[in-house]
């Protein structure tokens, strides 16, 4: 009498093929968060360029002829708020090459190097709300420790206003921006020069080559994906900077007018559409602001991409 094995293969491809659906079902969870929640808002802002519509009534959406992308061509305030965002890029140069100095000299393991390279990087872990409020504190207009100093030093026509003239309230907001950023280039620095082979130094210092040749033609070509990183991650991070002008003009009382700060000093493209989005409930320009500044993002690293393919040709 043969023994019959069919209901036990049976039972363990029913064993499989459930653990598979499980796995399919585990695996669907996060695609369908995408989908609801990043997906479907994407769609729904890109259909919102093309239409008018009352507040976030998506009933409410008829056809406007692209009247939307007229008005935001047209809007000087939106060309203030891009010509601002492109000069607060200038804080990413100023970033990456605080970085890389004091990357070089942590390199040279001196004593303290650890505590040092914590020690810079505690701005940028940094609540933004905390970091602005004490700098504006600093910053204050009567009693600030940054004007105290300058009228000490120059008397009392020294005193800069802060908070009530357009080109110091930018370096105001530049000097925040800049206080913050550099700890993650360090950091990432810091560990791209581990990285570089002694051998190169040897062979470098076998050539005659001095500290600044060393550090011109091995040390900079060997981290250079680590540079392209940054730069990369800097336009990025820099075309969408906010926190930092969005409290400072809520903490100035602008929040509910749309200003941000003396003939607005201070106004970032994300924070002009965050102002038209939410603040004034014009969805469809905000949404043509959106996609024409992914638009200038996606152009940049492109171009960023391009750069660096040369440079290694």
């Amino acid at each position: 009498m043969g023994i019959n094995i069919k209901p036990a293969a049976s039972k363990g491809r029913r064993g499989i093929k459930g653990e598979a659906v499980f796995g399919l079902c585990a695996a669907l969870i996060p695609l369908i968060g995408w989908v609801l929640f990043s997906l479907a808002p994407i769609g729904i802002s890109f259909a919102t360029m093309f239409v008018d519509m009352q507040g976030y009534r998506l009933e409410t959406m008829e056809w406007n002829h692209f009247a939307n992308f007229k008005t935001v061509f047209c809007d000087a305030k939106f060309w203030l708020s891009f010509r601002i965002t492109v000069l607060l890029l200038l804080v990413q140069v100023v970033s990456l090459l605080v970085a890389l100095i004091t990357s070089t000299i942590l390199a040279q393991n001196l004593k303290g190097t650890k505590g040092f390279a914590a020690l810079f990087f505690v701005p940028y872990i940094c609540s933004s709300v905390a970091i602005t409020i004490i700098w504006m504190t600093m910053f204050d207009n009567n009693y600030g420790i940054i004007n105290d100093i300058l009228v000490r030093l120059f008397g009392e026509g020294g005193r800069v206003e802060w908070y009530n003239r357009a080109i110091p309230y930018f370096f105001m907001m530049f000097i925040i921006m800049a206080w913050q950023a550099p700890g993650y280039g360090i950091v990432m620095y810091k560990a791209a020069f581990t990285a570089v082979p002694g051998e190169l130094y040897e062979a470098a210092r076998v050539d005659g080559a001095n500290k600044w040749e060393q550090f011109w033609h091995v040390t900079l070509p060997t981290i250079r994906p680590t540079t392209f990183f940054l730069v990369m991650a800097g336009i990025i991070s820099g075309m969408q900077v906010f926190d930092i002008p969005m409290l400072l003009s809520q903490a100035l009382g602008n929040s509910w007018t749309g200003a941000a700060g003396p003939d607005d000093a201070g106004l970032t493209t994300m924070l002009y559409i965050y102002n038209k989005g939410i603040m004034f409930n014009n969805m469809p320009e905000a949404a043509v602001m959106s996609f024409l500044l992914f638009l200038i993002i996606a152009a940049l690293t492109v171009l960023n991409f391009q750069v660096k393919k040369r440079a290694e040709l």
